[in-house]
């Protein structure tokens, strides 16, 4: 459980995709670094056109906010407030009409008050057209926005003055993602440094990796000596017959025909098998027959058998002696041209090095995210804080 610290090296930018940007505003929101959070307004109005012929100016704020303002149309706003009186007409029942026949506007509006919901459909078709028109508007000045924009004037107060079919002004505020800048240079990121803790390298997952790739290669040759005792390291064929144990440790009820199997390869070695029937193998000679008890695990997929001890009768049909290789530059091109012994070990290394990483990407790109805050300066967005 000794922990060590790694260090890491920033080489290209990429690296800090949106989720990690997101980790270091948070860092650099801590009082630790205020230094780098520059308070800077950006005055002057951005106005843009776009298809949908409304106006827009956009005002940037501190904290990488923005005020946007709005000029809507009047044939926007007829639109929008047209929609939400027909999807309502679909569902409302009003006295006088058919449900989901056509109900004027103004009867909507009428049948609403009374119910106490005054000028719901100007509310909804406000926040419709905000929907619709402040993303858009802030894509075209290449913003991407962050959260929920919200209106400065509460779409109720707004509703007050709203009328379908003249223009309307919609003051709204929403969080964007930051613009980065870099204190010196174009990328003083690269070569930059950081360190976290992480457990040492697991130098029994390397072992069991290469001998688990050295088994995947192993020969057998058969044993004609028919007094020859199998031994482990050994492979055998076998029938294999089993029963349920009972308490007295007597066979029981049969096991289901998976359990038990005919012509069966037992590689004779520790940790492969239900335990128990290795070490009742070991010293047999072909064409006897053994009974076995093994225990099956306890975490056997087939709960009836979990953790219970079962009897085999084992009859040996056929031996044979196994040769797992060593690792050697030739073992190595077997298993890819072009491999060496040393190179193959390099990187199973690190294929588990890698592996064994993902636990700490937290820690990685908490150290990144603190080499990255002495070169950068950025606006933390409320959202992000929030």
């Amino acid at each position: 459980n000794t922990y060590f610290t790694r260090q890491v090296c920033i080489n290209s930018i990429p690296i800090i995709m949106k989720f990690q940007v997101a980790s270091l505003l948070l860092l650099l929101a801590s009082p630790t670094v205020d230094a780098f959070l520059p308070r800077q307004f950006h005055a002057q109005p951005i106005v843009v056109q776009s298809t949908t012929a409304r106006e827009a100016t956009v005002n940037r704020l501190p904290d990488s906010a923005v005020e946007i303002e709005i000029e809507v149309p009047g044939s926007a706003t007829q639109a929008a407030y047209d929609k939400v009186c027909t999807e309502l007409s679909k569902t409302i029942q009003v006295p006088g009409f058919r449900k989901g026949s056509k109900v004027p506007p103004q009867v909507l509006e009428q049948r609403l008050s009374e119910n106490g919901g005054r000028n719901v459909l100007k509310v909804q078709a406000i926040n419709q057209l905000i929907a619709q028109l402040v993303e858009s508007a802030l894509r075209e000045e290449s913003l991407d926005p962050i959260g929920q924009p919200s209106l400065k004037i509460p779409a109720e107060e707004l509703a007050e003055t709203f009328k379908p079919g003249e223009k309307l002004t919609l003051p709204v505020r929403c969080d964007v993602w930051p613009e980065i800048k870099w204190n010196e240079g174009d990328k003083p990121y690269v070569g930059l440094t950081g360190k976290y803790s992480r457990k040492p390298f697991n130098q029994e997952k390397l072992d069991k990796a290469a001998n688990d790739l050295r088994e995947r290669y192993a020969t057998s040759e058969p044993i004609g000596d028919s007094d020859y005792a199998l031994q482990m390291g050994d492979a055998c064929n076998v029938d294999m017959n089993g029963f349920m144990a009972t308490d007295d440790g007597k066979k029981g009820e049969p096991l289901p025909n998976a359990a038990s199997g005919d012509n069966l390869e037992v590689i004779l070695g520790t940790g492969r098998y239900m335990e128990g029937l290795v070490e009742g193998i070991i010293g047999a000679k072909v064409g006897e027959t053994r009974q076995v008890t093994v225990t099956f695990p306890d975490k056997l997929r087939d709960k009836a058998l979990a953790g219970k001890k079962a009897i085999f009768d084992v009859e040996i049909l056929e031996a044979s002696k196994r040769s797992v290789p060593e690792i050697t530059d030739e073992f190595a091109a077997k298993v890819r041209a072009g491999l060496t012994a040393e190179s193959m070990m390099e990187e199973l290394k690190k294929a588990i090095d890698q592996e064994d990483a993902k636990e700490y990407v937290g820690e990685r790109n908490k150290a990144l995210s603190a080499a990255l805050a002495t070169v950068m300066e950025v606006e933390v967005p409320d959202t992000l804080v929030t």
